[in-house]
């Protein structure tokens, strides 16, 4: 048969209880308190425009490899191939120029110019056979995609 341990001891062990549930609340919401506001991911536009410049073009580099994929995948036509390259070529000018010389018009634009690169994979991912640029692309911008879309003959190799 089993003790009873005394009724003091019972006494004291539930207000023990309460105490260590108080105390382990008030540690985790000091916890909680103890991270700054600034110490929590922090708006793109908050940072020094410098860093903008160099995270665009991460981004960039993040959404060129969804158009090499896409294009490497094939199954497009050749206004959406065109378009895929044409728009990768323009993020890429304004990205490099903002990065030279970062303001926050050139930060804008580099984000609307990713959003069309976007733009044209996920609508060349939808099946769609439609040019994902709405206006015709410029003869210039038209030629300088199709230089850079070619693929590179093999040459001898030296030996």
């Amino acid at each position: 048969m089993m003790k009873r341990p005394p009724a003091s001891f019972d006494r004291r062990r539930r207000s023990g209880r309460p105490l260590v549930l108080t105390l382990a609340g008030v540690l985790a919401m000091a916890g909680c308190r103890a991270t700054a506001p600034d110490a929590a991911v922090r708006p793109m536009e908050q940072l020094p425009l410098a860093l903008q410049a160099y995270l665009s073009i991460d981004t960039y580099f993040i959404a060129q490899g969804m158009v090499s994929g896409r294009l490497a995948s094939g199954h497009l036509k050749q206004d959406q191939a065109r378009d895929l390259v044409a728009t990768t070529l323009y993020a890429r000018h304004l990205a490099a120029e903002n990065v030279l010389h970062p303001t926050e018009g050139g930060e804008r634009r580099v984000q609307v110019a990713i959003q069309m690169m976007l733009a044209c994979v996920g609508q060349a991912d939808s099946g769609s056979t439609a040019a994902c640029l709405p206006a015709p692309v410029s003869a210039p911008d038209a030629r300088r995609a199709e230089v850079a879309s070619r693929p590179v003959e093999a040459g001898a190799a030296p030996r």
